[in-house]
This record gives C-alpha cells, sequence and structure tokens, in this order.
C-alpha cells in the first residue's frame, strides 16, 4: 500500500521530466528476486533477450555476474536500502522493457517507476488487491497452479518453445578437484532452506538402503550448518564413501560440481534445478510442492509424489514454511521398488558407458 502512496506522489514530477531523459536506451531489465530454483528456471528468458540488466536476490549474484547474456546487476536487498537512488538509476535509465517475474509490491513498484514503454508481469493466483493496483497498464500474463511457470516465463517474451529454449546457467570449474574417484557419483541435497522441504531420516534410511547395492561415492551438498543433520544420517547403516561438500563450494562452482554427478537425489530445491538443467539423472521428492505448476522437465527424472493426503500446498506464488502435514516424504513400498529400478538403470548406463 505505501508504494502505491509514494508511486502517486511522485508521478507528475516524473512524468515532467521525463521529457528531458536521453533517448529510449532499448535495454531490458529482468526483475527476479526468488532464490535459487526459480533463478534457474527464469533463465530460459536469457537467450530470447540476449542482453538484459537484472534484479536479484543476492544468493544468485556468482550465476548472474558470471553470464555474458546479463550486462547490469542489481541486488535487490541493496535497492531497499537505498530507495531513492534506486528510483534514480532505474528511472534514468529509460528502459524499453522491463519483466517482473516475480511480481511483489517493492518490485512492481519499482517496475511503474522505470517508465518504460513495455512493462510486462504475471497475473497469479495469489495477487493482493494493491498489487493489482501497481500491475495497472502493464501487460499481464495469467498463470494458474497448472500452468508450468517456465512457460509462463518464456511467454513474456512472447516465445513459447521450451525446447529452443533451454535453461542454461553457466558451468565453471573450481580450480581444484573436489571429486576423489570415477567411481558412480551420487550427489545429495540432505535439506533445504524451506524446512518443509527437507526429507525425514527415516525415508534418507530407505533412500540409503537401496545406494547400499552399488558400488558408487555419496557426494553431500548444502550449506556448512547442516552438519548437524549429516551427523544423524551418519549414524545409519550406509557401505559407501560419503564425501562432505557442506559449506566447501562456493556458489559460482556449484553449477558445475553438480553437473558432473551421475545421479542426484533431493526434495524440490534449487539443487535439483541445477542438475535438471545439466542433464543429470535425477530423483526428486515433490514433498509439498505443486507438480504441474513447477517440476524438473529432463529425460532421466523420477518424480517422488507425497502420499500425504495435506499435498500439494506449497505453490509458487503461495509457498508456506509452516504446516501441520505430517508424513510428507513417507514413501511405500511401490514407491521404494521405482526408486530402486530407477537407480539401477542409470547405474547400468553409467557402467555400459565404461
Amino acid at each position: 500500500m505505501n508504494y502505491i502512496i509514494i508511486y502517486l506522489a511522485v508521478y507528475p514530477f516524473l512524468f515532467f521530466i521525463s521529457f528531458f531523459r536521453k533517448n529510449q536506451s532499448h535495454k531490458n531489465l529482468l526483475i527476479q528476486t526468488a532464490k535459487i530454483g526459480d533463478y534457474i528456471n527464469t533463465s530460459v528468458m536469457f537467450d530470447v533477450l540476449q542482453k538484459t540488466d537484472i534484479i536479484i536476490d543476492k544468493i544468485n549474484y556468482d550465476f548472474a555476474k558470471n553470464d555474458e547474456r546479463i550486462e547490469n546487476i542489481y541486488i535487490i536487498q541493496e535497492l531497499k536500502k537505498h530507495k531513492i537512488k534506486a528510483l534514480l538509476l532505474l528511472y534514468w535509465t529509460n528502459y524499453s522493457n522491463v519483466y517482473v517475474v516475480m511480481p511483489n509490491s517493492f518490485n512492481l513498484f519499482l517496475a511503474k517507476i522505470t517508465f518504460a514503454k513495455n512493462i510486462i508481469t504475471i497475473k497469479h493466483y495469489a495477487v493482493k488487491w494493491y498489487e493489482k493496483i501497481l500491475m495497472s497498464g502493464m501487460k499481464q500474463i495469467e498463470h494458474t497452479m497448472n500452468d508450468l511457470t517456465v512457460k509462463t516465463y518464456l511467454s513474456m517474451t512472447g516465445e513459447k518453445d521450451i525446447k529452443k529454449y533451454p535453461k542454461k546457467i553457466p558451468l565453471i570449474k573450481p580450480p581444484t578437484d573436489i571429486f576423489q574417484t570415477q567411481k558412480f557419483s551420487v550427489g545429495i541435497s540432505l535439506t533445504a532452506g524451506n524446512k518443509l522441504k527437507t526429507i525425514d531420516t527415516e525415508t534418507w534410511k530407505k533412500i540409503f538402503s537401496i545406494l547400499n547395492e552399488y558400488n558408487l561415492d555419496i557426494y553431500i551438498f548444502g550449506l556448512k550448518d547442516e552438519e548437524k543433520f549429516l551427523s544423524n544420517i551418519m549414524k545409519l547403516n550406509i557401505n559407501n564413501q560419503i564425501i562432505s561438500l557442506l559449506g566447501k563450494v562456493e556458489l559460482k562452482y556449484l553449477p558445475y560440481c553438480i553437473s558432473q554427478m551421475n545421479l542426484y537425489i533431493s526434495s524440490d530445491t534449487g539443487n535439483s534445478y541445477i542438475a535438471d538443467m545439466a542433464n543429470v539423472p535425477l530423483i526428486n521428492f515433490a514433498g509439498p510442492c505443486h507438480m504441474k505448476e513447477q517440476k524438473p522437465l529432463g529425460k532421466n527424472v523420477l518424480i517422488v509424489k507425497s502420499n500425504a493426503k495435506c499435498t500439494p500446498f506449497s505453490f509458487i506464488f503461495k509457498a508456506p514454511y509452516k504446516t501441520n502435514c505430517s508424513d510428507i516424504y513417507k514413501i511405500n513400498k511401490k514407491q521404494e521398488y521405482e526408486i530402486k529400478n530407477f537407480i539401477s538403470m542409470i547405474y547400468k548406463d553409467f557402467q555400459s558407458s565404461w
């Protein structure tokens, strides 16, 4: 609501001085301030736009700064600290096209401040009344819970063929090799930023029991503060070598490191979408997430649906962080069989390639 008042207050002044701005820059600005998974999916837009400025969450900075398709990078946390500076910077650039992929009130306010000729945003199922006001005058792409977000993102640019514009971010090789052997490598994300996407220990026990049937190395990806969870996992009966990469992989090297895995296992995390982008065979536990809206799209993907009756209840534009729903990741015998068959298939393909 405050941003509506601010916009109305500054509009007359900005409208008047707009006649004195430099000629339109013919530049694009993309506003996507969500976390890693959504950033990866937004990358379907980058090749279409060819060159674009971008406003992102600071967590995605290392991805963006190494991407030649991106010119100027603005961190949303910094723009919020220096609102007047942000306002003037975006206004004077005189963008031709602005794409608001994450349409919250502040992002919509920034888009309107640009006075761009074309502003495109997403009209979704959880838009608040004051956001609707800020969206006025913008081209709005309809998005429902049953629409794939990557299709919605791409359609904002006027394109529709996802195969022509796949998800892509730079794969930067780390200066030192962190992989210890040439064995079949399984990457795992034990937890997630949203705790509702953390697979329970009992389910991991079943997964590791299946992995015990194969000769492989297990790499644990994640943050340093996940070591306590890993210590609990290490108490399970695990035959294979576990290599902890917790807190050891810089974000800019993360896509490359995940791309070196022969299999990745995770809930619906950012890492799972990196694996999907890199065409790594993937076991993705849907948990609370609605897979009709956002899911891995690779050829070798096994999506393990939740058996809890209360799922799905987490959506892209309406994602809770608390729930009374239990046993979200509990799997049945049929699912165990499907997981075992999937791993067996990938493992045999790996062996035949040597």
